[in-house]
C-alpha cells in the first residue's frame, strides 16, 4: 500500500470520525438543554470525548486539504 494510499484512508477515516460527531452533538443539544444533575454531567463528559475526536480529525483533515491545495 503507498503512502499516498494510506494518507488518504486515514483522512477518509477522520472524515468520517468528524461527521459521525458532529451528528451526535446535535443528537445531544437536548439533553444538554433539559438534564440536570448526574444526566447532564454524563452527556458533558461524553461531549468533551467528543471534542477531542473532533480536533484530532479536524486537525488530520486540515493538514490533508492544505497539502492538496
Amino acid at each position: 500500500m503507498s503512502r499516498d494510499s494510506i494518507e488518504m484512508d486515514r483522512a477518509a477515516q477522520a472524515r468520517a470520525n468528524l461527521v459521525a460527531a458532529l451528528q451526535e452533538c446535535c443528537l445531544l443539544a437536548d439533553g444538554v438543554a433539559a438534564l440536570d444533575g448526574a444526566e447532564l454531567l454524563e452527556v458533558l463528559i461524553y461531549l468533551d470525548g467528543l471534542r477531542f475526536v473532533m480536533a484530532e480529525s479536524g486537525q488530520l483533515l486540515q493538514g490533508v486539504v492544505r497539502g492538496a491545495g
